[in-house]
């Protein structure tokens, strides 16, 4: 296994000085032990400097310290320390965060199963309340539709020095979202972006209410991601406005549906007969999804009886088998990491409605006469996205059914298994694996509500 040298990049600014030595002492235990660490500080005094020659003497050989002449923001100072980092990896962390001691060691393991290729890294991660680790995100692979209604992977990156030099420089105009920019930057470049199932940071947080300052800071922060979605998105020529999401972590996109033609020919509109549709201009509403260029396939959330869901989308587990995603939870409750209400990428929709993107059906010569179903389904998704096609579910789009029959054979299992055996074994890209797998999924063990 070759040995990656790491840049640690680390900006000080309004900095807690009891949290900044603990993300410092998570540096310092790290079993890991190829990497510099450039600390750019933004403070008015020289503390940040004394701490580390007074507390931390074992790593002074391995720390680089700048202070900066002005104040110009993080991305200005993760531009300074990219220009000075002799590393192969840059590593982006907050200044009150942790790091597992571990992490290091996980992502030299991601870099060399990558075989040489660029890539930006992200990780799972949980939250650091005072001295307790709390509210743990289980996080999808790069799920481009998610990303762009919230920044679900968060302020901790591991980005290749050769992406950084191809890719540009940070977006030193962006006050609160320069690292949002920056994947979006990738994602729209089809660059590689990996993920690591695994709690290796720990961001610092609190359970306390957001005062009217901090209220104020986390509105401007999301409108900022909000209008880079929104410019990403016009890149492809999808017209869209939003609004912020009330908890001030997410916003709400609207996609342009004015280009619908009803029977138009680029689109396949397919719908069982036992299904029925409770919201309005459904395939509208799809259609604005289906208009970007890389999505194949849209659908619907389906509901049950007693205010339940059915399914928003569908997962798989290594050996094929699939299952409803959400099946079972309440409509009217928060989901896990409110996933259940946000349109995402999927692995698999629901057969009974959904709208395919003709030019793709055509493409890969539509559904594999030997299955049907969902099993027909799955495999048209599975083939799509190996060609660069997206499958994503819309749950303002609310369906039901009669009849509850969607079952699968024993021999559409078969054929699924040896067309792409090899990939499902992988498991579901769009599915945490920490979180249970099966008709309970998206449910954290011992946090389900009794009903």
């Amino acid at each position: 296994m070759a040995d990656t040298y790491f840049s640690l990049v680390v900006w000080t600014n309004e900095t807690d000085m009891e949290q900044f030595k603990d993300c410092l002492e998570s540096i310092d235990e790290q079993e890991y032990r190829e990497f510099e660490l450039y600390i750019l500080d933004n403070n008015p005094s020289n503390a940040i400097e004394i701490t580390i020659k007074e507390f931390f003497p074992d790593i002074v050989d391995k720390v680089h310290y700048r202070r900066l002449k002005k104040k110009s923001g993080g991305a200005y100072a993760y531009n300074i320390g990219a220009h000075f980092a002799e590393g192969d990896y840059l590593v982006y962390l907050g200044q009150h965060d942790r790091l597992s001691s571990n992490t290091l060691s996980l992502l030299n393991e991601k870099i060399n199963d990558l075989d040489g290729e660029k890539a930006i890294i992200y990780s799972d991660h949980d939250e650091l309340i005072g001295l307790d680790r709390k509210n743990p995100h289980f996080k999808p692979d790069f799920n481009k539709e998610l990303f762009l209604q919230t920044n679900y992977i968060g302020n901790f990156i591991c980005l290749s020095c050769d992406l950084y030099k191809s890719l540009g420089s940070f977006n030193e105009k962006a006050q609160a979202a320069y690292l949002y920019e920056y994947i979006l930057r990738a994602a729209y470049k089809k660059e590689r972006i990996e993920h690591i199932a695994s709690l290796i940071y720990h961001k610092r947080s609190t359970d306390k209410p957001l005062n009217k300052e901090e209220r104020a800071a986390a509105n401007y922060s999301c409108k900022e991601h909000m209008a880079l979605a929104i410019s990403y998105l016009q890149k492809d020529g999808i017209i869209s406005i939003g609004r912020v999401d009330a908890s001030l972590k997410k916003w709400h996109l609207e996609y342009d549906d004015s280009e619908f033609r009803r029977f138009a020919g680029d689109y396949m509109f397919l719908k069982d007969d036992d299904v029925k549709l409770y919201t309005r201009n459904n395939v509208k509403r799809m259609y604005a999804y289906l208009r970007q260029p890389d999505v194949a396939v849209v659908g619907a959330r389906f509901i049950d009886r007693g205010f339940t869901i059915d399914n928003v989308g569908y997962i798989f587990d290594n050996d094929g088998a699939w299952y409803p995603a959400f099946h079972g939870q309440k409509i009217f409750r928060d989901s896990y990491d409110g996933l259940a209400s946000m349109a995402r990428d999927v692995s698999m929709v629901d057969c009974g409605c959904c709208l395919i993107d003709a030019k793709v059906y055509r493409m890969l010569h539509g559904f594999d006469t030997k299955l049907s179903g969902q099993d027909a389904m799955l495999d048209f998704c599975l083939r799509a996205k190996a060609r660069g096609f997206r499958t994503v579910v819309v749950p303002k789009v609310i369906a039901r059914r009669k009849k509850k029959d969607v079952i699968t054979s024993t021999e559409g299992h078969e054929i699924i298994m040896e067309k792409h055996g090899e990939k499902i074994a992988l498991g579901d890209s769009f599915y945490n694996k920490n979180l249970p797998i099966g008709m309970e999924n998206y449910i954290l063990p011992g946090t389900q509500e009794e009903n």
